[in-house]
């Protein structure tokens, strides 16, 4: 017996739970998929109160009313923010890039309804 020959029982279970469970998955990755766009705006979201404090304390620093903790925050809050920006925009790239992949199987699970 072959190592492909091996292989096909499990390989024969294997979609045959795909086959069962097909409609709940393609919902769960529809799911999963918009959680990407939330996770995204959240994260932007966030990062724009990030940028209004990095730009308060550095305000405050450039007025000369800052203390020790205001550096240490100005210094963290800046690159925090800049990291906060780049990752909200990929996490709203990787929502695009699978939401378009998975567009057919989200139409088609669409079409068969429940």
């Amino acid at each position: 017996m072959t190592e492909e020959e091996k292989e096909l029982p499990k390989l024969k279970a294997l979609y045959d739970e795909l086959w069962s469970d097909a409609r709940t998955m393609i919902k769960d990755m529809r799911r999963s998929i918009f959680v990407y766009l939330l996770a995204g705006l959240v994260t932007l979201a966030f990062s724009a109160i990030m940028i209004g404090t990095a730009i308060s304390d550095w305000n405050k620093i450039l007025t000369g009313g800052a203390s020790t903790l205001t550096y240490f925050y100005a210094i963290v809050e800046t690159p925090g923010a800049i990291f906060y920006v780049a990752f909200g925009i990929l996490l709203l790239y990787w929502h695009s890039k699978l939401k378009n992949r998975y567009s057919r199987l989200v139409e088609i699970e669409k079409e068969l309804g429940d």
